[in-house]
């Protein structure tokens, strides 16, 4: 057997070993194996401590140090490691000793991965019907996987969260007919700080359409911080109840909170970190443990409009695959902390560690192989500002959701809900200078 104990504080319940989402560990006589699922939906790290002869194995940063103090022992995040996304670290002895695993593909990697099915990425009307199956199929093999019955979807008006709404509306309206399956209830949950904000208006047109309720987080600040409330509507409007979530908290304490949690202080990143720590506190209160969302896309296809260039790629096209694959998959694996990048390494630190921290699991259905592959080789038809309403509109034509996608604009949940202007006075720099206090740490590499 190995000569070092290992001290597993996995978070099961949010982060489940399931065949599309998983971070294992398996003890065998000569090593301790590690492995992450293809795309990273389950974060991994580990710490190895050689003088305590201790591997402390975990879904969080934030887990582990918290593990470590309550013992009397040193976190010292430059000794923290995470397993990329599709990889398997083999720890025995001498890489124990030496602290320096080696890390492998545990499969062939997303540019290298062939579809079993042969498309022309630049035929729209068949690309939205291969993701619209596709994307159907993961939110079926998700419901399958959740046995609760009450489920959220976070719904902020823009077209990633409703696909993936109306996909569930349908199960859930399908299930009621279906003696012999579990009722399935759905409740769309979504930020609002003005009753006017575009987020709140474009999600209470959507759950009508959807006959779903929709759970209203009202952010109500003052000069004491943020009192989050949550007011509870049925499809048809009438309100069912008020509820207060949470008294007055600073707004430091919120980001603080919100820096130790997802372990990275991109400005982007930690605001929607932040977004979420409010509203994952209200989902609690409903007694719903399993959220679906609708991550992803916007890495695949380059929705957010990065230039290939600013980030060191040769290319100055926003449509480049090469680039959006590197978005989505990542490709560089020198961030030991945070994974090699992509969806990995920002997606769960925006969202998935936060909704983990309060026992709430987080399900993303775009997190799969296949939708991935399709969305990182469709080209910019037009521009790459048009090209998702093009998709979703191919992806549900003839379905009654024309209204929603037609001039839908590419806007962060942190942004439409006006979380971002409540959190105005956090420059990139104060972040920064705040997550290096938490953890220790003087580095920048998280930022890219």
């Amino acid at each position: 057997m190995v000569r070092f104990q290992v001290k597993d504080i996995r978070n099961t319940k949010a982060f489940p070993q399931l065949d599309y989402r998983f971070s294992t560990l398996e003890i065998t006589p000569k090593a301790a194996v590690l492995e992450r699922d293809y795309l990273g939906e389950n974060p991994l790290h580990y710490f190895i401590d050689t003088a305590k002869s201790e591997l402390t194995v975990g879904n969080n940063i934030a887990d582990i140090k918290k593990y470590l103090e309550n013992n009397q022992r040193e976190f010292n995040w430059e000794r923290v490691r995470a397993v990329s996304n599709n990889s398997r670290v083999t720890i025995d002895d001498v890489a124990f000793q030496i602290a320096n695993p080696q890390e492998e593909e545990r499969d062939c990697i997303l540019q290298d991965y062939i579809l079993q099915q042969t498309i022309d990425f630049a035929d729209l009307a068949k690309v939205g019907a291969v993701t619209r199956k596709l994307l159907e199929d993961s939110v079926q093999q998700r419901i399958a996987a959740i046995t609760e019955t009450q489920l959220g979807i976070l719904l902020s008006g823009g077209l990633d969260s409703m696909s993936v709404a109306y996909l569930l509306a349908k199960v859930a309206q399908k299930s009621k007919s279906d003696q012999t399956a579990d009722v399935k209830k759905i409740t769309a949950f979504t930020l609002k700080v003005n009753e006017d904000d575009h987020d709140i208006i474009k999600s209470r047109e959507i759950a009508k359409q959807l006959s779903i309720d929709l759970a209203e987080v009202k952010l109500i600040a003052d000069p004491q911080g943020i009192t989050i409330a949550l007011e509870k509507y049925n499809p048809q409007r009438e309100l069912l109840y008020i509820r207060k979530v949470a008294e007055a908290r600073e707004l430091e304490s919120v980001i603080t909170e919100s820096l130790r949690i997802s372990g990275n202080p991109k400005k982007d990143n930690l605001f929607c970190a932040a977004a979420m720590y409010l509203i994952a506190q209200a989902v609690r209160t409903e007694g719903i443990s399993a959220v679906f969302c609708g991550e992803g896309p916007n890495e695949m296809i380059n929705d957010y409009g990065y230039i290939p260039k600013e980030l060191g790629y040769a290319t100055e096209d926003k449509g480049d695959v090469v680039f959006r694959e590197v978005l989505t998959f990542g490709l560089k694996k020198n961030d030991r902390q945070l994974g090699r990048g992509g969806l990995a390494k920002h997606a769960i630190c925006r969202m998935g560690k936060i909704f983990a921290e309060y026992g709430i699991r987080l399900e993303a259905p775009y997190f799969n192989r296949d939708i991935a592959k399709v969305l990182t080789n469709v080209p910019h038809l037009a521009s790459y500002d048009t090209i998702k309403q093009q998709i979703v509109a191919a992806m549900f034509q003839g379905e009654g959701l024309d209204v929603f996608i037609e001039g839908t604009a590419k806007e962060k949940f942190q942004d439409g809900s006006g979380v971002s202007g409540l959190l105005k006075e956090y420059s990139q720099q104060r972040l920064i200078e705040r997550f290096e206090q938490i953890y220790g740490v003087r580095k920048n590499g998280y930022l890219m």
